[in-house]
């Protein structure tokens, strides 16, 4: 069986040169080619880590706790694969766990975190989490990054620009003639100025207000009766449009908040008599495959969910070699319209 000592003796490095790549530190200098040669060892030589005798050893256990919403969305999938990706080059494992679990009364969370059995823990809450629940994952002594934004706390976190992708759909709308522009889905309080709930400030409250701020710098006012809250699925986004399809002074183009939501928005208004997108022009918030196989094509707005991932983890990895974490909005890349026949 391949041992560290075996693949440093076939490589000619030391020992603690082959620990340092497998561990993922970046303490110790090497060449790209030595790196790439000790992972070419490894691979040939068929080794795997001991994560047992590695825990014993460094009292970690190469294992990261991740957190997120329902798994099966397709919208959280890019997510995933970055953190899979950062993972693996950090020389860590993922568990992987649903943050719908993370309510009061519930022991998902130990088993999920345990006593010092994971090295630390990314969270993406959804929008439905009890809060007591997710602070109890702050009390955690390992390192904690949420992937969503904590205003007004000490909390690392990390956050996709979600104002310039609600944004973005807007000026699309805009630049395409439409004045009467709706926000659908999320989960907000659209009746008290746009005013976000207390807690996380969840993706669907950010791009609002990107809505909003593009709505007035066309000098558009905007009107709480077109900003419609609903949950994230098909059906939600079907029957808030089967409602608007009786008002005569109704929105002629919708951003909707969520990829799946819009799904049923396009279908609800073609079973409702209407033309996609000469009749409701609407714009999706992430894109996933399914909108391009619509017909027509859903136009989305892309948003770089598996930066979020992977650099989520690689500050992780660097907290817990005694880095701080600084909370911060991904710049880069930036949000991208996606341009398809539904608009």
């Amino acid at each position: 069986m391949a041992t560290v000592k075996s693949i440093a003796a076939a490589v000619g490095v030391s020992p603690s040169v082959v620990s340092a790549v497998l561990n993922g530190s970046k303490h110790v200098r090497m060449s790209d080619a030595t790196r790439a040669k000790i992972l070419q060892a490894v691979e040939d030589m068929g080794y795997t880590a001991n994560l047992a005798a590695r825990a014993l050893r460094t009292s970690r256990t190469g294992v990261l706790a991740v957190v997120a919403p329902k798994l099966s969305n397709p919208v959280f999938a890019p997510m995933l694969d970055g953190i899979h990706d950062a993972a693996e080059e950090n020389g860590y494992a993922v568990m992987l766990a649903e943050a719908m679990r993370l309510v009061d009364g519930s022991r998902a969370l130990e088993r999920i975190l345990g006593q010092g059995q994971v090295d630390g823990t990314i969270l993406r809450p959804s929008s439905d989490v009890d809060s007591e629940g997710v602070r109890s994952v702050f009390k955690r002594e390992a390192p904690i990054l949420v992937l969503d934004e904590v205003p007004e706390s000490d909390q690392p976190w990390l956050a996709i620009d979600d104002v310039a992708a609600g944004r973005v759909a807007t000026e699309h709308l805009l630049e395409q003639g439409h004045t009467r522009i709706g926000f659908l889905g999320g989960w907000f309080d659209a009746h008290q100025s746009f005013r976000p709930r207390e807690g996380f400030r969840h993706a669907g409250r950010r791009r609002l207000e990107g809505y909003q701020l593009a709505l007035q710098a066309a000098g558009i006012e905007p009107r709480a009766e077109d900003v419609i809250e609903s949950d994230y699925t098909a059906r939600a986004g079907h029957e808030a449009i089967a409602l608007l399809t009786g008002i005569r002074d109704r929105p002629t183009a919708f951003v909707v908040n969520n990829a799946t939501t819009s799904l049923g928005v396009v279908g609800g208004a073609i079973a409702a008599g209407l033309r996609v997108p000469e009749d409701l022009a609407v714009v999706a918030i992430h894109d996933i495959d399914v909108l391009e196989d619509m017909n027509p094509p859903i136009t989305a707005v892309r948003i770089p969910m598996y930066e979020l991932g992977h650099r989520g983890v690689t500050m992780v990895a660097r907290a817990i070699e005694g880095e701080e974490m600084a909370s911060g909005v991904i710049a880069s890349p930036a949000p991208e319209l996606i341009r398809r026949g539904s608009s």
